[in-house]
């Protein structure tokens, strides 16, 4: 049995599309993407910065603070389906963006892709949630698990005469979310992230947007907390040995750059919290590794 596949994920923070983005165009290293394939993937819009910039022409300036800014989408069908590489893929492709253009509406499309350069073929898609009355309103969009699981049976009926069926409703099985596929397949290693600190509330005092300023950098470093400190120790290592090559000590810069901009701004205690998050995930790499061993 070949089945359509459709999965969603919230991303709440310029920080979580701008990383979502550069992994979508291919802007940070991809372990399970071919490069000589990449050529063949396709974008609606030629970068991500133009997809970011669409998606904030798009958002209402007054909003919540914790409002769902924008759905990615990501739409295939299971690796065996026989339409692959013939002409059924790109009517497949073709279903889907009619689809979701019909369904939340073209105008809050700010983007999609195609990626070709895996072994299964996927679309992708950033859909800004606004409702009929201007509002951000991801609720509207995805509603409970009884609206998403109407939304993929919808979707299934649309190319289900390609040879695709829908999942079996109701079934336990547990799937990887989005975020956490990007992060269990590039290993962590992606340094190439911004901090977007939150709008404060109406009164709200100093303490709290504090504490709620330091939640949302850890928030948005957390894909590469785990690798931080190493890099960090590199950094500093290269830093003082003369010895280390110039063109050493610029890429390690580069690399734990995006640290250095996600905690400026932070006073020091600030700071020290975000490295005490680094720390603690450090150490359970440490004793996961000596338990391997």
């Amino acid at each position: 049995m070949n089945y359509a596949i459709l999965r969603t994920v919230k991303l709440k923070t310029m920080g979580n599309i701008g990383g979502s983005l550069a992994h979508n165009y291919r802007k940070i290293e991809t372990l399970n993407a071919d490069p000589n394939r990449t050529p063949k993937n396709h974008h609606s819009v030629a970068t991500p910065e133009a997809v970011k910039q669409a998606i904030q022409n798009r958002l209402p300036e007054k909003r919540r603070a914790d409002a769902v800014l924008c759905i990615e989408y990501l739409i295939t069908a299971s690796p065996e389906w026989e339409g692959w590489g013939n002409d059924k893929e790109a009517e497949f492709f073709e279903r889907a963006s009619l689809w979701l253009s019909e369904k939340h509406g073209e105008e809050n499309i700010a983007g999609m892709s195609i990626h070709r350069d895996i072994s299964t073929p996927q679309l992708v898609a950033y859909v800004v949630p606004i409702d009929q009355r201007g509002n951000l309103n991801c609720k509207d969009f995805l509603g409970g698990r009884v609206k998403l699981s109407q939304m993929q049976t919808d979707f299934a009926n649309a190319v289900t005469d390609l040879g695709l069926t829908r999942g079996k409703e109701g079934s336990k099985a547990k799937h990887t979310s989005i975020k956490a596929y990007y992060h269990d397949i590039n290993h962590a290693r992606d340094f190439r992230i911004t901090a977007e600190p939150p709008r404060p509330e109406l009164f709200e005092s100093k303490a709290s947007y504090g504490e709620k300023v330091i939640s949302a950098v850890i928030e948005q470093i957390e894909p590469t907390v785990k690798a931080a400190n190493s890099i960090l120790m590199d950094y500093e290592k290269a830093r003082v040995d003369k010895k280390v090559a110039e063109d050493s000590y610029d890429t390690l810069k580069k690399r734990v750059e995006p640290y250095l901009i996600a905690t400026q701004g932070l006073n020091q205690e600030e700071i020290a919290r975000v490295n005490e998050v680094i720390q603690l995930e450090s150490l359970k790499i440490a004793v996961e590794r000596d338990k391997i061993k």
